[in-house]
């Protein structure tokens, strides 16, 4: 990853902009008022913005003043404030929704008030980062973590009619138990800069630039965040007992090289139905309910400045 310059000395001269999503799973006041307060030792001014919907964070960060932005929720608060981001700001992204692949990516596996710590020089070194991010042509959007068909998109359309009761992370691996017991088994093409990586059907096709997605699961193991490429993973349809096989591997990104799964890199991914239906989708932890037959990725080299630490499993 390309290092622009030690946080501590640009954060010492900027305004702070916290986006707290009072949806999210963690979020309260008391939390975001000790993230004022962690951040007022750091920042030159420090003040925080409440969401009051849809797309209000993308709205937030336009018409901010700050230098720095704190989305204080998960993934999709993430996803929504990129798309408002100016090339001068920097991201901060901490981790109180539901899955938080976005700050796992980043941050390893620490808890906001680790990631927090890192400010004061504690434990792994912090650094100003330029990553990569994709653009997805069909809904018009830019994706921070990536965007999936398959097995992921089918997992959080389930998750919309679990029981309420069950909240956060525990309401997706509930609609996973579902869709383990009948993979998708779509009849996909992908193309990866103009190559066929797969063509017949496919339980999951994962694409992005982050290792984790769903927090837990290394769909792309050997991607790196700002190497100019899209990684692609394609998992052909599954059986149930091949399902047994390959789940428990995922999580350690031992998968590869298996026949079932294909691997590749590129600059530009096409995946599409090739039956005519609509793909089920989604991107950044946000099902697309508009999705056509195709999606189309294209990446964007060293469009993000965030906050990162030089070895996320440090």
């Amino acid at each position: 990853m390309t290092e622009l310059g030690a946080p501590q000395t640009l954060l010492r001269g900027s305004d702070c902009l916290v986006v707290a999503n009072p949806a999210a799973a963690a979020v309260s006041a008391d939390l975001v008022r000790a993230v004022e307060d962690r951040l007022a030792r750091h920042v030159r001014t420090v003040r925080t913005a409440w969401t009051r919907g849809p797309g209000h964070a993308g709205e937030l960060a336009a018409a901010a003043d700050a230098g720095v932005l704190v989305p204080v929720g998960g993934d999709g608060t993430v996803a929504e404030l990129v798309q408002g981001m100016r090339a001068d700001q920097v991201l901060c992204p901490l981790p109180a929704g539901s899955g938080n692949s976005t700050a796992r990516n980043l941050f390893g596996d620490r808890t906001w008030q680790q990631v927090l710590d890192l400010l004061d020089g504690r434990g792994a070194l912090l650094a100003v980062r330029q990553l990569d991010l994709m653009r997805l042509e069909e809904p018009g959007v830019v994706a921070v973590l990536g965007a999936s068909s398959g097995f992921l998109a089918q997992v959080l359309v389930g998750a919309r009619s679990v029981d309420p009761a069950l909240t956060g992370i525990d309401r997706y691996y509930a609609a996973a138990v579902d869709v383990l017991a009948a993979m998708p088994d779509h009849p996909t093409r992908v193309t990866v800069d103009g190559v066929v990586l797969h063509d017949g059907p496919a339980s999951s096709v994962a694409v992005g630039g982050g290792r984790f997605r769903a927090r837990s699961f290394q769909f792309l193991p050997e991607s790196v965040l700002d190497d100019g490429l899209l990684d692609v993973n394609v998992i052909a349809a599954l059986d149930h007992a091949t399902v047994a096989e390959l789940l428990p591997l995922i999580p350690e990104g031992t998968h590869l090289g298996r026949p079932d799964v294909r691997y590749a890199r590129g600059r530009r991914v096409v995946v599409e139905r090739t039956d005519g239906r609509p793909l089920v989708a989604e991107f950044d932890g946000s099902v697309w309910d508009a999705a056509g037959p195709r999606l189309t990725a294209e990446v964007l080299p060293g469009a993000l400045r965030t906050l990162a630490v030089l070895d996320p499993t440090d």
